[in-house]
């Protein structure tokens, strides 16, 4: 609360709970700090150099994308109710991605054992 939004960015990469999106927040912060642009423009070029290592679909990209689009636009009371939408955004993307990692952990276990005993009878 009152904090520069790149302080703010900086601050949250500096607590490293987030892994790789520390690395994304720092940079965003650095990023406006030093070239003057707005948190829209710096969220985006730091998603592209730091969010290589990120492995996510086209649309979860389009979603970070536009959640920078809504950063520094608004007064403080709108941007934290932008805050707490693309929270739960982020929450719905994890659930899902947990879902796939399961069924396709699941998949990939049988398809390896099946592959397996595929070989064995071909050796047979």
């Amino acid at each position: 609360m009152g904090v520069p939004l790149f302080a703010a960015f900086k601050n949250i990469g500096k607590e490293r709970i987030g892994g790789i999106w520390s690395e994304v927040f720092i940079e965003c912060g650095n990023v406006m700090k030093e070239q003057h642009i707005d948190a829209g423009e710096a969220w985006r070029m730091a998603i592209e150099s730091k969010g290589v290592n990120i492995p996510l679909n086209e649309s979860d990209w389009q979603e970070l994308s536009d959640f920078g689009e809504m950063l520094g636009k608004s007064d403080r009371h709108n941007q934290e109710s932008i805050l707490d939408l693309e929270k739960e955004n982020l929450e719905m993307m994890e659930s899902k991605a947990k879902e796939a990692m399961n069924t396709k952990g699941k998949l990939y276990k049988n398809l390896g054992a099946l592959s397996g005993a595929a070989a064995v009878i071909l050796l047979i």
